[in-house]
């Protein structure tokens, strides 16, 4: 365990910890929360290249944790009934990062490298920015004296609604480019036969 990854868990607990403050009412304190654990995806990363500490288990449990806590989040999120938070876009979404997490298992079991393409970062950053978007959007409505005009709720909502789309057509459009470049059935291919082999010797 290093910094790096000790960041990584950190954000790992954060996900069910932002859940539970949705699901409580406590949406600042979810906002707060969510940025901690948008900061720490960037400084394990950076961290970890700097210092030139870059671990297996870096490799896996870091987008593990930024599935964990986009899902998590999201899942809060539709609980509460928001009008630009469609089931779709949630099922999307998680449905794209399940299937990816276990083809990137497979790849890294069996010993492949794994460099994440420019379009999937662009992903993570859109999710993010658009969650983040969310929280800071539900806490100003809950915060000013004066409630929010019709007018600019429902610009501000129309936004977000964009926001959501861009982020479910960057989310399919990577994984779309993953399984098509074959990285992700050839290296879950590997490690089943790997395992396989293992378990006849």
């Amino acid at each position: 365990m290093n910094w790096p990854n000790g960041l990584t868990v950190g954000r790992l607990i954060l996900g069910p910890v932002v859940l539970i403050c949705l699901l409580a009412g406590a949406v600042r304190l979810a906002f707060y929360l969510f940025l901690v654990a948008m900061l720490t995806d960037l400084w394990d990363g950076y961290l970890a290249r700097r210092s030139n500490n870059v671990t297996e288990f870096g490799k896996l449990m870091d987008p593990l944790a930024d599935k964990v806590l986009v899902s998590l989040v999201l899942f809060g999120l539709l609980f509460l009934g928001l009008p630009y938070m469609r089931i779709w876009m949630v099922a999307a979404i998680v449905g794209r990062e399940l299937l990816i997490l276990g083809c990137r298992t497979g790849v890294l079991k069996s010993g492949e490298g794994f460099v994440t393409s420019r379009i999937a970062q662009w992903k993570t950053a859109s999710q993010m920015a658009w969650i983040a978007a969310i929280l800071l959007y539900l806490t100003v409505r809950s915060s000013v004296g004066t409630p929010l005009t019709p007018s600019l709720s429902t610009h501000i909502e129309t936004v977000l609604w964009i926001m959501g789309a861009c982020a479910v057509v960057l989310t399919i459009v990577s994984g779309a480019e993953y399984l098509l470049s074959g990285r992700g059935v050839a290296g879950a291919g590997d490690s089943v036969a790997r395992a396989e082999r293992g378990e006849r010797s």
